[in-house]
């Protein structure tokens, strides 16, 4: 054998192992290559739906904003429309005022509602004397079922009620809706037997003797006073909403109404104080003063009817919501509240 062919060195596995590994590599990277443009194609699609989806909010946002867009142009179309009926109606009313109310229910006079209640006054009266009465009740004679059937609140004007109209509604129906009317009516059949069964007859004594005497009620009425100041006697006459007198005409009772949605006020309780304290003064017959109000009372006015009557911790006279003028004369201060047809006494609670 040759020198040459002694010099050639065998076939190894090396170089086989050196250019399978890079083959190897290149290999495992193109999977991951491919594995990343899987996702990524995944994530396009992905991105494909969303967009998708958007546009389908978006088109379903437009047509509710159309559609909300109808809905308020609706909304002003049925606000003119109200407003159009409204100013109907009230040129309807201006008409029928116009033409005379008091022909639609077959009337001759038509009063205003002030004209109405100026004009009328209201009468306690007996089927008979001699049967069930307030007295008898307030005696412990009679029952409330027996009284009830004997007693009456006429009613007396100075026009002729019969032919006469209110607003173009017959006088009576517009007389009995009237608070006027309504609290005058709690005070004749009502009042004595809340004070009795409440046990308050005793705390609200002078009012409690005075309803049976009770004959008549004055609305829009006022009281003859006589009272000093500034070292200057006065004469004058005191106006009240109603004023409940004896049959001699004496003041029993007075009261002012709030017939609105807003609260009593301080300047009301303090007018029908000072007011019901000079009536008081002049006449010791007056027994209460009632504010009454359709709402309630602000806590001003229910702080000036407490340091009215003495009201407090110091407090020592039995006698409840009193306003004291002297020793032995004064007067109770009624607050009362007009709620669902119905009237409460609110102070003294009963």
């Amino acid at each position: 054998m040759s020198g040459r062919e002694r010099a050639d060195p065998e076939p190894s596995g090396r170089g086989t192992a050196q250019q399978s590994e890079p083959t190897a590599a290149v290999r495992e990277r193109e999977r991951e290559i491919e594995a990343l443009e899987d996702d990524l194609a995944a994530l396009e699609r992905e991105r494909e739906e969303l967009l998708t989806e958007n546009d389908e909010l978006v088109a379903e946002n437009e047509e509710l904003t159309a559609e909300l867009q109808e809905v308020e142009a609706e909304r002003e179309d049925l606000r003119q429309e109200v407003e159009r009926l409204r100013s109907e109606v009230e040129r309807l009313e201006t008409r029928l005022e116009s033409e005379g109310g008091a022909a639609g229910v077959d009337a001759s006079v038509e009063l205003s509602p002030q004209e109405a209640i100026d004009g009328t006054n209201l009468f306690v009266r007996y089927g008979s004397k001699g049967e069930a009465t307030l007295e008898a009740a307030h005696d412990g004679r009679a029952d409330r079922e027996a009284v009830e059937a004997n007693l009456e609140l006429e009613c007396h004007t100075q026009f002729d009620s019969d032919d006469a109209a209110v607003n173009g509604q017959p006088f009576e129906a517009f007389l009995e809706s009237t608070i006027q009317y309504r609290f005058v009516h709690w005070v004749v059949h009502d009042l004595l037997y809340e004070i009795s069964d409440t046990g308050h007859d005793a705390g609200l004594q002078d009012l409690y003797d005075a309803l049976p005497r009770l004959d008549r009620a004055e609305l829009n009425g006022a009281a003859s006073v006589v009272y000093t100041e500034d070292g200057e006697e006065h004469r004058t006459q005191e106006a009240f909403d109603i004023v409940l007198r004896d049959r001699m005409g004496n003041p029993l009772a007075v009261a002012n109404i709030n017939d609105t949605r807003d609260a009593a006020t301080d300047e009301m309780m303090t007018s029908l104080v000072t007011a019901a304290t000079r009536v008081g003064e002049t006449s010791d017959t007056l027994a209460g003063a009632f504010q009454v109000t359709a709402s309630f009372f602000d806590p001003d006015a229910l702080e000036t009817a407490a340091e009215a009557t003495g009201g407090g911790l110091l407090s020592r006279d039995k006698r409840e919501s009193f306003v004291r003028l002297s020793r032995k004369q004064g007067f109770h201060l009624c607050l009362v509240e007009a709620r669902d047809e119905k009237f409460h006494l609110a102070v003294p609670e009963l």
